[in-house]
C-alpha cells in the first residue's frame, strides 16, 4: 500500500495562499480607487482649460469682457485650482496606499513562496526516498526467488 505524500505544513500553505488573494484583492481595489482619483483630477484640469479657452474665444469674438463677468470667471478658475491642488494630495495618498498594499502583498507572496519551495523540496525528498525503498523491496524479492528457485534447483 502507497502511502501519499503528506505535507505537515499544509495549513500554513492554505492559509499563506488565503491572505495572498485577500491582499491581492486589497491591492486591486486600492487600484481602482486611485484611478478613479486620478480622473477627478484631469476631469478638473479638462473643466479649467476648457474655461480658460471658452473665456478666451468670448472675450477675443466680443472685443470685450465686463468686470462681473471677468471676476466671475477668475473665482471659478480659482476654485478650481483649489480643487485641483486638493485633488493632487488625494491622488498621491490614494498612490501611496496603493503602493503600501503592493508591497504587502510582495511580502506575503514571498512568505507563501518560502512554503511552497519547502513543500516542493520535501515532495522530491519523499519521492527519491520511496523510489529507493521500492527498488530495496524489488531486489529482495528478486533475491527470495532467486533463492527459492536455486533451493528447488538443488532439491
Amino acid at each position: 500500500m502507497v502511502k501519499s505524500f503528506d505535507f505537515p505544513l499544509q495549513k500554513v500553505l492554505d492559509i499563506r495562499q488565503i491572505g495572498e488573494d485577500r491582499q491581492a484583492v486589497a491591492l486591486k481595489k486600492s487600484q481602482m480607487s486611485f484611478n478613479k482619483e486620478k480622473e477627478r483630477l484631469e476631469t478638473l484640469g479638462k473643466k479649467k482649460d476648457t474655461h480658460l479657452k471658452t473665456n478666451g474665444e468670448n472675450s477675443v469674438d466680443n472685443g470685450s469682457i465686463s468686470l462681473n463677468e471677468l471676476k466671475v470667471s477668475i473665482d471659478y478658475i480659482s476654485q478650481l485650482s483649489d480643487k485641483i491642488t486638493n485633488q493632487i494630495k488625494v491622488v498621491e495618498k490614494s498612490n501611496e496606499k496603493m503602493e503600501a498594499e503592493r508591497d504587502v502583498l510582495i511580502n506575503v507572496s514571498k512568505g507563501k513562496k518560502i512554503v511552497e519551495k519547502l513543500r516542493e523540496r520535501q515532495l522530491t525528498d519523499y519521492k527519491t526516498n520511496y523510489r529507493k525503498k521500492e527498488s530495496k523491496e524489488e531486489s529482495e524479492i528478486a533475491l527470495r526467488v532467486i533463492l527459492k528457485n536455486k533451493n528447488h534447483g538443488n532439491n
